[in-house]
């Protein structure tokens, strides 16, 4: 039986972190540590196999293996906190009950005639006195509150943020060695 072994330039992705603890003290022992969340929820694992799965077998783009580190680190401090935001909200979407999502907007509206200060037309400021307030309450059909939380939950937002590290693995992943055949003598 004979296989065929491709040659490249570079080591793989899974050379350098064969393993989530190896990936974790490396980022941190450098500068972007506190860049995601390594506590609950436990982010840079997620990144990692996030990486693993996306990148695992892939050639790394530079020669200098520290530098591709601080490559990849650099991708998670730049993107990974608005990644990390992005998951947060889309969790707390996902968990709204159904009668918050049927609340609607309140205006409040109030009157004040003859008040003791006299407001000036650009102020923001409330008058401390009011006359008299009206209110209004809107209530959403389930229909409309259905259709706003559609709108808003995304079904992907890991896909932009593993796409940033692309420019750390070779782009064109064809051998650039000789290949090597080895074979396995069976014995009977």
């Amino acid at each position: 039986m004979s296989n065929l072994l491709p040659q490249y330039s570079t080591i793989k992705f899974t050379d350098v972190w064969d393993d989530v603890n190896k990936f974790k003290t490396d980022l941190a022992g450098s500068p972007f540590a506190n860049a995601i969340s390594s506590t609950t929820p436990d982010n840079v694992t997620l990144v990692y196999y996030l990486l693993y799965a996306r990148y695992g077998n892939n050639p790394i783009a530079n020669e200098d293996v520290n530098q591709w580190k601080f490559k990849i680190f650099s991708v998670i401090f730049q993107y990974g906190p608005t990644w990390e935001k992005k998951l947060d909200i889309q969790a707390k979407l996902r968990g709204i009950p159904d009668a918050d999502l049927l609340i609607g907007s309140k205006a409040i509206y109030n009157s004040a005639v003859n008040p003791s200060t006299a407001p000036s037309t650009g102020s923001l400021e409330e008058l401390t006195y009011i006359n008299g307030q009206n209110t209004t309450n809107y209530k959403k059909s389930k229909m409309d509150a259905y259709a706003q939380l559609l709108a808003l939950l995304e079904v992907d937002v890991t896909e932009d943020f593993l796409n940033k590290f692309k420019k750390c693995f070779k782009v064109f992943v064809a051998p650039e060695k000789p290949l090597i055949y080895v074979s396995e003598d069976e014995e009977d």
